[in-house]
């Protein structure tokens, strides 16, 4: 892994605009499953339905009663988002942004776990399991603060039904994160990969966008994905294995810059 690490370090400096992608293998090391792949609950209990968003938009109240109950699958996951907490990657990819190296940070997850880190440029391609949204006029709220003694809970602002902030099958992206994920993938020069199946779209298509503008794409994760033969560079490791040493590479190519930046100036 220590030689493909160099050659991603090198190629993150080397670049102006880096945007990451990130999937559900950035959180299995925060005891989050994934969905696809070796050990995801969907490769144990097969595909959800695909007309979950059908279903809400014909009783929400339904939906509502499902998502609180406590025998349901989505309440089984909400509660080990909650006992999650950002591994060593999260905290290397918050200071790689704030050594200005990654611009944007894209998640299809949807566990918070970024912003837990102190990531703070984050677009939730599919949500917030914390937040709720209103269908009508796109307004957040903290699920916490939403009233669900009636079913289903309404828009303090316009009236309309409330729906959770995830986003389900069948249902659009939310305008507004779908606009930060466009405008941030045309405007990067390369992607960073992270525990992404890219079998998903809309997002399996943002690194293609960067690959047809002939940018660079590095793929991290331990196996191999359908995106993985069109990566520039490929490391084979975990996010928490693999992100810390690459900040710390990135950190002593900047150090070693500034120093002879130092001398030159001296001389």
């Amino acid at each position: 892994m220590k030689d493909s690490i160099e050659l991603a370090a090198d190629a993150l400096l080397e670049h102006g605009y880096v945007v990451c992608l990130t999937g559900a293998g950035m959180s299995v090391e925060s005891g989050i499953r994934p969905f696809r792949g070796p050990g995801g609950i969907w490769t144990e209990r097969g595909e959800p339905p695909l007309d979950d968003y059908r279903r809400f938009v014909l009783n929400p109240a339904a939906y509502w009663r499902e998502l609180l109950s406590p025998h349901g699958v989505r309440y089984e996951l909400q509660s080990s988002l909650e006992a999650a907490a950002p591994h060593q990657g999260y905290h290397a990819m918050v200071e790689l942004e704030s050594l200005g190296v990654i611009k944007y940070i894209i998640t299809q997850n949807i566990d918070g776990l970024h912003r837990k880190a102190g990531s703070r440029n984050v677009a939730e391609l599919h949500g917030n399991y914390t937040l709720c949204r209103c269908v009508s006029c796109g307004v957040r709220s903290d699920r916490v603060e939403v009233d669900t003694i009636v079913l289903p809970p309404r828009c303090t602002v316009c009236g309309g039904v409330i729906k959770d902030d995830v986003v389900v099958f069948g249902e659009p992206i939310p305008q507004d994160v779908g606009e930060i994920c466009i405008e941030q993938t045309d405007r990067a020069d390369c992607m960073l990969l992270v525990g992404t199946s890219a079998y998903v779209y809309p997002a399996a298509g943002f690194p293609l966008r960067v690959a047809e503008r002939d940018g660079t794409l590095i793929e991290i994760g331990p196996h191999p994905t359908e995106i993985s033969d069109l990566c520039d560079i490929v490391v084979r490791g975990t996010a928490a294995e693999a992100l810390p040493a690459l900040a710390r590479a990135v950190a002593s190519r900047l150090a070693s810059e500034s120093t002879s930046d130092r001398n030159g100036k001296a001389k």
